[in-house]
Parts: C-alpha cells; sequence; structure tokens
C-alpha cells in the first residue's frame, strides 16, 4: 500500500466514528476549570455556533528540517488552513467543506456550568490535530473600546470580522491552569463577527475534550450596549462597501449572446482593487470564461463579428492589445508592448483596429517652463494623440494623422469608408474657452470635410446606415436648436442631436425634454436613438422614435440604470442597476418587449445579511411655486416614537445628488450608523428641465443656500423625530462651499463637514485646474474685476467671522480641481477667531479619494465627526484624531 495514502484513508476512518465519539463525550468528566475573572465583564459569551470537531493533518515528512531548518508546527494550521471560512458569515445549519473532513455543519452550542463551552476533541490519528470553529456576532450600539479575554487550553487564535487580534501557540494539560489571553479592540457601531480557531490532541490536552470561555470588557470611559447574536443579520457596514466584488460596467456581444461583465474588488493586501472580466451568458446569465491577470486589463472591445473581443493589458507605460475568439477558443496578441497606447476601435468588417497613441514632447529638465496658457497646467495637456489604423492580417499599421493638435477617432462608418474625427482647440476669445471641430475624414482617398465647429460637442456616432450622426452636446451649442430658454442655458445640461449629413440639417431629440442626456445609441435598425438620463436624481432610459419623433421610457424596474449597452445586431440591451439600499446588480432587457431582469448580483453572498432601513421621497415648495425633490434614508429598526441625530446631504451645483447605492459618501452607511440622512436637491440642477438648471448661472448660493435652510427647517418641522438640535451639515466640491457659506448664513446646523470646498471664488478661479472652465459656466461671462457680489461677497472668506458652528474640513493635499488652499485659508481665519474648526489633510490623494485604507480613515473621520457633535459620542473621534 502507498505510504502517501496512509493520512487521508486513516483520516476518514476518523471521521466515520465522530458521529458515536461525540455522544460518548458530554458523559466524560473533567477536572474543573480554574475561575477566570469575568464576574464584572460588560459581556460574557455564552453561546456559540460551533464548526467540528475536524481533522488537521500535518503534511508528511514534518518531522525533518526545512532549507531553513526549521520543522512545521501547528501554526500552519492558524495561517492558511481553511481561510475561506474567515471570511464567510456562519449561521445555524451552514454546511460548510473542509479538507479531508467533507461537509460539516454549523451547530449551536451553549454554554454550561460558569459560563464555559465544553468541546469535544475527534479522534486524531498519528500526526493530526482536533480542530474546532466557533463564532459568534457581538452588536454595539455605539464606538467603543475594549477588551476580549479567552480561556482555554488547547491552541487558540481569535478573529474579528476577519482580522486576527488573539494568537495562542502553545496548549495545557486538562489538569493544569488554562492559558488565558486578552487583546484590546475597537468596537464601532454595527455587528461584529468573532470567530475563534481552536487546535488541540488527546495526547496534548490529556482528556477527550476541553473548556472555553470569552469574555469583553469595555475601557474605562467608554460606555456601551453590547448584544450577543447568533444570527448574521445586522446592519450595513463600511467593511461591506468596500469590500464586495462589484460591476462597474457591462458590454455586449454583436448578436447580443454574451454580456461581458467587468468586475472589481477590494485587494486588502495591496492595498489596491483586483479587476476582471466575466463572459456571462445573456439568457441564463451562466459564466461562459473569465479573464483575470497579473497585469491591468482594460479598454474591452466587442467586434463586429459575433464572438470576438479584444482588451489592453498594460504593464507601464507599455500595452498589448489581444484579440479573443471565444467560438474558436483563440488568444493571441495583434499589437504587442505599445508604448503610450490610448484606446482601439474594431473596423466594422472585423479585419482591421485603429488605436491611438500617445506622442509626448521631448522632456524638459531645466526646471524652468514656459507656460503654454491656462490648459498648459495638464500634466498631459502638451501629449497629442495619433491615429493609427493596424490591418490583422498583415500586422501592417500606417499613420493616419499628424499635425500640432490631438486628433480623435469618434465612430466608423457601417461600410468603413469613412471615419468621425476630432480636434480641440483652444479659444479664449468666449466660454468656454475651446471648441470642438468634426471632420469627415476617408482614408482612402485622403478627402477630408468639416462638419462642425462649436463648443461642448461630444460622441458622434454613425446611424446604421451611414446617413445621419448622432452626437451629444450643450443645449446652447448650436443656438436655439436646443435651447429652450430666452436666455443662457446651462452648458451641462446636455442634449442629443441628430445631424442629417446630406442636408447638413441639425436636430435637437431631446429638447423638450426635461432629463438630460448621459448618453445617446443607435438602435440596430436606425429607427430609434436610446437615450439614458439624469431625470431628476434617478438614471432612466427612453426611447426616441426617428419617424414620429416620440418618446417612450424604457422599463428598467431600478431607480439607477447605468451603463447602458445595446447589441450591434439584436434588440438586447443589459446595464448595472442600484438604487437607495439596493446594492449593483446586472440587468438584462429585451427592447422588443420593454422588459429587464436581473443577470447577476455580485454582491448577493454578502449582503444576503445586511439589514437595511426605509428610504422615502420627500418634497416641499416654495413660495415661488418651485417644488425642491428630496428623499431621506431611515436606520434599520427606525422607531418614530424616538429622537434622532440629522444628517443634511446636497450638492448646490449643477448635478444632482442622485439615488446611486453607496458611492464616496454612502448615505445608507450614516443610516446605518443611526441617522436620519435627509437629501435635498436644490435650484440648478440638471435633470428637472432647462429653467430649473439654469438657476444655477452666477447663483454661487445667493439662491441656494436660503433654499436648502427652508428645506431643513420644513424637514425638521415635519418630521418630530428628527433631533432639531442636532443637524450635521455635509458636501464636498461644490456641496464643500454649500457648507462653508451655509455656516456663515445660519446657526440651524450643530456641526459642518466640507470636504474639498471652495471658500475663495477667486482663487479657485484662478489657481484650480478646472476653475476657470467650470466658472465659465456656473459663472458665465462674470469675472472677478466686474461682478465682485459674486466673488467677493459669496466667497466664504470674507464671511469667516460670521461662523460659529464646528467645522471639519477635509482635502487631498494632491487635489488640481480644489486646490488645498481653499480649505487651509479658512482653517487660518477660523483658528485666529477661535472658533471649533478642524482640519484633516489626506496625503497624495486629489479630488477624489481612491487609496484604500486612506479612504476607510477617512470615512471614518467623518462619521466620527458627527457621532462626536451630534451624540455627544467623542471617543471615536478622539482615538481617531488625539
Amino acid at each position: 500500500m502507498r505510504s502517501d495514502l496512509m493520512p487521508v484513508r486513516n483520516a476518514a476512518t476518523a471521521i466515520a466514528r465522530l458521529v458515536c465519539l461525540t455522544a460518548l463525550l458530554f458523559f466524560t468528566s473533567i477536572p474543573a476549570l480554574a475561575e477566570t475573572a469575568d464576574e464584572d465583564a460588560d459581556l460574557t459569551i455564552t453561546s456559540w455556533l460551533k464548526l467540528g470537531p475536524a481533522i488537521f493533518q500535518m503534511p508528511v515528512f514534518h518531522d525533518e528540517r526545512d532549507i531553513r531548518g526549521n520543522k512545521p508546527g501547528p501554526e500552519l494550521f492558524f495561517e492558511g488552513y481553511s481561510r475561506g471560512i474567515l471570511q464567510s458569515e456562519p449561521s445555524e445549519g451552514l454546511s460548510r467543506s473542509l479538507p479531508l473532513n467533507g461537509t460539516m455543519r454549523w451547530q449551536v452550542r451553549n454554554s454550561e456550568t460558569d459560563r464555559r463551552v465544553m468541546l469535544p476533541l475527534s479522534e486524531t490519528v498519528e500526526n493530526a490535530y482536533s480542530v474546532t470553529y466557533l463564532a459568534t456576532y457581538i452588536h454595539s450600539d455605539r464606538w467603543a473600546k475594549a477588551t476580549i479575554t479567552i480561556n482555554t487550553p488547547a491552541m487558540a487564535a481569535l478573529y474579528i470580522n476577519g482580522e486576527r487580534h488573539i494568537m495562542k501557540a502553545s496548549a495545557e494539560t486538562a489538569t493544569a491552569e488554562p492559558g488565558e489571553q486578552s487583546a484590546e479592540i475597537e468596537l464601532s457601531q454595527g455587528r461584529h463577527l468573532v470567530m475563534v480557531k481552536l487546535l488541540g490532541s488527546r495526547s496534548q490536552l490529556g482528556s477527550v475534550s476541553f473548556p472555553f470561555k470569552t469574555f469583553v470588557r469595555l475601557a474605562d470611559g467608554h460606555s456601551a450596549s453590547l448584544q450577543q447574536s447568533l444570527r448574521p443579520a445586522g446592519p450595513l457596514s463600511l467593511q461591506h462597501l468596500m469590500t464586495t466584488p462589484e460591476s462597474v460596467g457591462v458590454s455586449l456581444s454583436a448578436d447580443g449572446s454574451i454580456v461581458a461583465v467587468h468586475m472589481r474588488q477590494a485587494n486588502t493586501s495591496a492595498d489596491g482593487w483586483d479587476s476582471w472580466i466575466e463572459m456571462r451568458d445573456f439568457s441564463t446569465g451562466r459564466i461562459l470564461n473569465s479573464f483575470r491577470g497579473s497585469t491591468q486589463i482594460s479598454g474591452m472591445q466587442w467586434s463586429h463579428q459575433d464572438k470576438i473581443f479584444s482588451y489592453v493589458a498594460r504593464n507601464g507605460s507599455k500595452s498589448t492589445v489581444w484579440v479573443i475568439d471565444l467560438e474558436n477558443g483563440t488568444q493571441e496578441p495583434v499589437l504587442k508592448d505599445v508604448e503610450h497606447l490610448q484606446s482601439h476601435l474594431w473596423a466594422p468588417d472585423g479585419r482591421a483596429l485603429y488605436y491611438s497613441v500617445s506622442i509626448r514632447p521631448d522632456q524638459n529638465n531645466t526646471g524652468v517652463r514656459r507656460l503654454d496658457g491656462m490648459h498648459d497646467r495638464y500634466p498631459d495637456w502638451r501629449h497629442r494623440s495619433r491615429l493609427f489604423k493596424l490591418d490583422l492580417a498583415s500586422a501592417a499599421s500606417v499613420q493616419l494623422t499628424a499635425g500640432l493638435y490631438s486628433t480623435n477617432l469618434h465612430d466608423i462608418s457601417p461600410d468603413g469608408t469613412r471615419l468621425i474625427l476630432g480636434r480641440t482647440y483652444v479659444d479664449y476669445s468666449e466660454r468656454p474657452f475651446s471648441k470642438h471641430e468634426l471632420f469627415i475624414f476617408e482614408p482612402r482617398t485622403g478627402k477630408m470635410e468639416s462638419l462642425t465647429k462649436a463648443p461642448w460637442v461630444s460622441g458622434a456616432r454613425f446611424s446604421p446606415d451611414g446617413s445621419r450622426l448622432l452626437f451629444t452636446g450643450s443645449p446652447n451649442a448650436f443656438g436655439d436648436v436646443g435651447n429652450t430658454l430666452d436666455t443662457l442655458a446651462n452648458d451641462y445640461d446636455t442634449q442629443a442631436y441628430i445631424m442629417n449629413l446630406t442636408t447638413r440639417t441639425i436636430i435637437s431629440i431631446s429638447r423638450d425634454l426635461d432629463p438630460s442626456v448621459n448618453a445617446a445609441m443607435w438602435s440596430p435598425d436606425g429607427r430609434s436613438v436610446f437615450l439614458a438620463v439624469t431625470e431628476k436624481s434617478f438614471n432612466t432610459v427612453y426611447r426616441y422614435d426617428t419617424r414620429n419623433y416620440s418618446l417612450t421610457k424604457v422599463e428598467t424596474g431600478v431607480e439607477m440604470a447605468s451603463g447602458f449597452s445595446i447589441a450591434r445586431n439584436a434588440e438586447r440591451a443589459a446595464f448595472i442597476g442600484h438604487g437607495m439600499n439596493d446594492p449593483q446588480k446586472v440587468y438584462r432587457t429585451d427592447l422588443r418587449r420593454n422588459r429587464s431582469s436581473v443577470i447577476v448580483f455580485p454582491g448577493e453572498d454578502a449582503y444576503r445579511n445586511v439589514h437595511f432601513g426605509t428610504a422615502k421621497d420627500w418634497v416641499f415648495t416654495l413660495d415661488d411655486g418651485t417644488e425642491i425633490d428630496g428623499h431621506v434614508y431611515y436606520p434599520a429598526n427606525f422607531d418614530a416614537d424616538k429622537k434622532y441625530p440629522v444628517i443634511v446631504y446636497y450638492y448646490g451645483g449643477t448635478t444632482p445628488v442622485t439615488r446611486a447605492f453607496s458611492g464616496r459618501y454612502p448615505k445608507e452607511l450614516y443610516a446605518a450608523h443611526g441617522y436620519l440622512v435627509y437629501v435635498l436637491q436644490p435650484s440648478g440642477a440638471i435633470g428637472y428641465g432647462q429653467e430649473f438648471s439654469q438657476r444655477h448661472i452666477n447663483d454661487w448660493g445667493i439662491r441656494v443656500s436660503g433654499e436648502i435652510i427652508e428645506g431643513t427647517t420644513r424637514f425638521l418641522e415635519a418630521h418630530p423625530y428628527a433631533d432639531a438640535d442636532r443637524v450635521g451639515a455635509i458636501g464636498a466640491s461644490y456641496g464643500g462651499f454649500m457648507t462653508q457659506l451655509l455656516l456663515t448664513e445660519t446657526d440651524i446646523f450643530a456641526a459642518g463637514v466640507s470636504h474639498a470646498g471652495i471658500s475663495n471664488i477667486t482663487s479657485y478661479w484662478g489657481d484650480g485646474f478646472w476653475g476657470y472652465l467650470y466658472s465659465s459656466v456656473a459663472s458665465a461671462n462674470s469675472f472677478p474685476w466686474d461682478t465682485p457680489e459674486i466673488y467677493i461677497q459669496q466667497s466664504p472668506i470674507f464671511h469667516a467671522d460670521q461662523i460659529n458652528t464646528p467645522l471639519l474640513l477635509l482635502h487631498g493635499l494632491s487635489d488640481t480641481n480644489v486646490p488645498p488652499a481653499e480649505s487651509m485659508q479658512l482653517y487660518t481665519a477660523l483658528k485666529l477667531l477661535g472658533r471649533d474648526v478642524e482640519y484633516v489633510k489626506i496625503e497624495q490623494q486629489d479630488h477624489h479619494i481612491v487609496d484604500f485604507r486612506k479612504f476607510i480613515l477617512w470615512k471614518n473621520t467623518i462619521i466620527s465627526y458627527f457621532d462626536k457633535y451630534l451624540k455627544d459620542q467623542p471617543e471615536w473621534w478622539d482615538t481617531l484624531h488625539p
């Protein structure tokens, strides 16, 4: 008999005896456990979910020393054995598969005398140990420091939310006093999984069972209500939002039979993100293939031919384009190690790829450089895009564009004979200080023809018959073609246009639609155009019929339909659907029947046990008849007879705060921490019609601040469970500016938070990379030298002495959009005025905080600040920022 099979056979035999053995062990007497100091504990865990006992087999030849002179010990178990169990959420009856042990189920085990849990040992074989897992959940009603203690003669490791806090690497006999180890822990408000790995053997412990006890003691000065549960149900946590796999994009094959789902998940060990592509059957959702790799995967493009696609694998500054044929199972690189590759697009016949490359100027290492206009501040402004065509049969490339300016490829005509090219020119003579020119270029003849030269135009696409052009742009791009007002419209209120390429006439197909267009796509037959739009706080989809000029809504069944993708040759679409308290799922749509359904829910396991609160609309009407839209997030287990602190969230700029799930400012998470969260959409936001969005122009809070104050006041009056003495205000970027401005005008807030806020409109206009460009809309035709009522009177820095409310300023120190000086100068003013102000700087982060660990600290900083001022719970803040 082969010796290497013996441990497995012996293990299997031992497992078969466990059922009988476990029944006998409960009647085995053991020496009494020494008293432990848990009488004054705030929580002694008296019941557990138990998995096992099972067998952990040591590797063969473990008694030999390795190349380093070491012998492996039971630490192998604690380091890696059954790591997947730590990432699960145990519940009674849930089964798990263990190596060499088959399938086992979690069972409830209650404590016996002295609040101990008695645990049986398996009848281990040679070179094996008995393994038992214990799990329970601790719920805390607030953040607190505590000490957790384990008492057992066995070897043990204790984990909280997957992170190890205690490692007991030695064992005592059952007749000796059991070992005790403790660890200081921090419990945030919410649910925490406590899991223990226990390891021992009969020869080691001198018994067939052993005792175990765990208790928690709060730190001095900390108070919290701690409760134990064996059910995994609990509120949303930051861990859910940060570590759950999520879909971030979808694209359909030409025939619509396959949907490519672009996935990502946090990689906590690498402090970053892992990304991959899943190929799923459109009808069943079944995974057909998955593409992962150590290189960065991006730029996926489906060929016009069925089931062929390409993607870009990036490695530093070099990139390789791979082509995958799913039917034939082939995979080959067609462009290798291209320096500074930007993008690529398939030719309609599938025989060529068009790709663009960034050409860089010679490096200036002198440290002295003349600035070639305001745009020259951008790191890549002097880079130029060049277009190439790759013939796949010959592997030969030809350069199609050159010159002083970058050239972008918008689309290729269905017959492959014409390209839509675009070039952007700086023009400081009028706003928005640049113009975009569209050309039709015929590569075979070299013929070039200008189509239009207008600001705020993008996304040109040929119709399926090549006779028309679809693109998006500002309402002001073509005079009154897309503008419904008698005055300047908000350029961010995007419209969709169709140009007849024979007559060159342009019509707006969204002019009378209140929603703002995010993307426009032709239907496969060219009879319809699908418009993905921002409609109030929703993301919806409309179908425009080019024959009768009618608009009908596509039934998506969700509040937010993002990344809408249409098959080239089939009446099928896919998108990512989500909403308030509704995590991202991938949906399919039958465009003929106007029906949508779920393909896959990537976060199903992670969110299965999450208890969300409810969310409701709340709208009020101003004296002039304007309806101000809004919605409210409620805590889980909401009780209308209690009083709740309130967080008021707004942007106040030109885009609404949508109903998107999670995001950088996750309202669901604030609600999970016990807050009512009121979100409102003041005047100036797109998605409510051009008259409403036009109010953003030259306002800078003149109207909007009053609407936020009135909305907050009315909300508090209408909701008796909202505590009017504990209201916080938060906004970011333009919303951060609004927080600062609001605190100069009202004292209804108990605390304010401003992330990357603007304190001096003039310095933001001149110093922010996009300051003067954003101001070309928000301050259209108004400048510091002729409009002091905006640039000075609406700047919070000039009214800093009016701020008496505690204020938290946050800023990424690499922010090029809103420079960090905007927070620093207000911080300086408030410190000199003796006001209650805090400034938290995030190093090496831009306008958005994207670093994994810094994001967590940044998010906890915001919640702990509100806990301090709205709940009178300063401990978390004081620990984070002593």
